[in-house]
């Protein structure tokens, strides 16, 4: 039995449907990803941190209050 105004998917949903699939990928590499991406990002932390620290002690030194 055939369903009424069941047709066959146009171009613009196909397309729609191929985008949705390649989103929904993408989406499951990058939390796979995420546990790396938050470890690189805490390595980027303290190294602004501890540049941040750095400076604020040359800045003691060379007089300037408050830097």
């Amino acid at each position: 039995m055939r369903l009424i105004g069941r047709r066959h998917p146009t171009a613009g949903q196909r397309a729609a449907g191929g985008a949705l699939a390649r989103a929904q990928r993408d989406r499951i590499a990058a939390e796979a990803r995420r546990p790396e991406v938050e470890a690189a990002a805490e390595v980027l932390r303290l190294a602004r941190y501890e540049n941040h620290f750095a400076e604020r002690i040359a800045a003691a030194y060379r007089g300037v209050p408050h830097a």
